[in-house]
């Protein structure tokens, strides 16, 4: 890099890293760093999401998915607006007015301590498992910017989230505010260094993709094979994305600190309609790429953006690094903190240390920060012997094996009464085992594996709890029935400012999302003929 370019990303570095320091000192109590004090407006929420969401796996992988798959991967992210529009109606205002900070907080309440305890874990595992892969993107671009080796470069990356996770949720959402405008900026900076580095014209360029069969996003093929189909992206996909939104600790921890559930609807509305264009904007980056590179092969899905970056003129490099770091930083800090407040909340205060202090709880807090950042940096250097998917397919893919089975007992435990402990135990167990051996023994494509964990786990959970245990006693308010009934006993408003406060209803504005949601399948069926 020239030094316009080392000045750019080197002030963003460091300003973050003040940022960071700047908030931690201002977090003095346990509630600030798990909760950040449920003060946030919609729009500081949905901005913290959608930067989670465009990690840096997403500028490096989404164009190089895009590159050899075309349009096709946007099927993962189609059924978003369907998802938020769900959870908008259903888990996320249940688990608000519950009142948890973890929900696994809820799992015990409705089922048990063991319960809590298999769930919590399998999320700290599948976090440590995937997450690596968001520390190794951004130090992929810095190594080959720099020469550095790549270990290094994941240090680098380590050292800066310990230092901005410190300041707890307060500091990630902020940070993530912040991230999101970055973000943007190198998006768009990268779609017009691509378009001015285009050997041709825009209109010979669409004719180019659309020749390559690289338009063609909407594949009706009813086969658990084929990859990247309709089916798989609305049915696996929306499993997928449910659990991932709606029973995921790291998500769900940002949407219970709005201020009102106005906010927090507003922040799922607006989340649902800017990811689905964003994640088209960066799969167009790589069909802009496959036109500059003439359709060149790479070994490597990952390389073509990281390579496009040597096109790019100085000053625009600065600004593109600092959006690939800020993508990184962003997604990181927020699971570091969600497996911080899982590990205290779940595991440190129910077995280990049941009274500690609120220094206690906050001095474990970043002490585990720190040991779960080490084991994440690990995982990436380990990583990155062998990537040869996508960044973004990989950490799709891998995340998808616990999915469907981890929403399966929310979803018993919410909608049903007879479900109890003994049961979804059962079935969350079968489920993964199902899932890990259907990976591994069949051909099935990947998007598929959160709809098969979730078939197994709710009805052998189901059916199990009707043979094994007995039947639940004074768990109707970790219900929705009960969560209604409540509201019916005490005569409380259903709504609040214009929007649903009970769980189970839908504002007639949210169906805007299902509109929009069959608008982007029609423009992109149209285009793909």
């Amino acid at each position: 890099m020239a030094a316009l370019d080392w000045i750019i990303a080197g002030i963003y570095f460091v300003g973050t890293l003040a940022f960071g320091i700047f908030l931690n000192k201002k977090t003095s109590t346990s509630d600030e760093y798990f909760s950040g004090g449920k003060e946030f407006a919609w729009w500081a929420i949905a901005g913290s999401v959608i930067a989670t969401q465009v990690s840096a796996v997403t500028f490096i992988g989404a164009p190089g998915w895009a590159y050899t798959a075309g349009l096709a991967p946007i099927v993962l992210t189609l059924n978003i607006p369907i998802v938020m529009w769900f959870i908008g109606g259903t888990l996320v205002p249940f688990f608000y007015n519950s009142g948890v900070v973890s929900i696994y907080e809820y799992v015990e309440g409705r089922f048990g301590t063991l319960s809590r305890t298999l769930l919590a874990a399998t999320f700290l595992f599948k976090l440590l498992t995937i997450m690596g892969v968001v520390i190794l993107a951004p130090s992929i671009v810095l190594s080959h910017i720099t020469g550095l080796d790549i270990t290094i470069t994941i240090l680098i990356m380590t050292f800066a989230i310990f230092v901005t996770t410190l300041g707890g949720l307060t500091a990630v959402i902020w940070i993530d505010v912040l991230q999101i405008v970055i973000l943007w900026v190198g998006i768009i900076t990268s779609f017009y260094i691509a378009i001015t580095k285009l050997p041709v014209s825009l209109p010979v360029a669409y004719d180019i993709v659309q020749k390559a069969g690289k338009l063609k996003a909407i594949d009706f093929t009813m086969d658990f094979t084929t990859p990247n189909t309709l089916w798989a992206g609305i049915i696996g996909g929306l499993i997928l994305h449910i659990s991932y939104f709606g029973g995921n600790q790291a998500q769900v921890q940002r949407m219970l600190a709005a201020k009102s559930m106005r906010n927090l609807k507003l922040s799922l509305f607006s989340t649902g309609f800017v990811i689905v264009a964003q994640m088209l904007l960066f799969l167009a980056l790589g069909l802009l790429l496959y036109v500059f590179y003439n359709g060149k092969q790479f070994d490597k899905p990952n390389d073509v953006y990281v390579t496009f970056l040597d096109n790019v003129p100085s000053g625009f490099l600065g600004l593109i690094v600092a959006a690939i770091f800020a993508a990184g930083i962003g997604s990181m800090v927020a699971s570091l903190n969600s497996m911080a407040t899982v590990y205290v909340k779940d595991i440190y205060e129910k077995a280990i240390n049941k009274s500690a202090s609120e220094e206690t709880k906050m001095r474990v807090a970043k002490i585990s920060t720190f040991v779960f950042g080490g084991i994440l940096a690990l995982v990436a250097i380990l990583m990155s012997q062998n990537n040869n998917l996508s960044l973004l397919e990989a950490i799709s893919k891998y995340g998808s094996y616990t999915v469907g089975s981890t929403i399966s007992v929310f979803i018993l435990g919410i909608f049903t009464q007879r479900a109890n402990e003994k049961g979804v135990n059962i079935g969350l167990v079968l489920g993964i085992i199902v899932v890990l051996l259907i990976a591994t023994f069949t051909d099935i494509f990947w998007m598929w594996y959160s709809l098969f964990g979730f078939i197994v786990t709710t009805s052998v959970g189901y059916a199990a709890s009707l043979v094994v245990g007995e039947k639940p006693v004074g768990i109707e308010k970790f219900t929705i029935k009960g969560q209604k009934q409540y509201f019916i006993d005490n005569k409380l408003s259903e709504t609040e400012e214009g929007y649903y406060v009970i769980p189970g209803k839908f504002e007639n504005k949210s169906y805007l999302l299902i509109a929009y949601f069959l608008v982007v399948c029609g423009f992109l069926y149209y285009i793909g003929k």
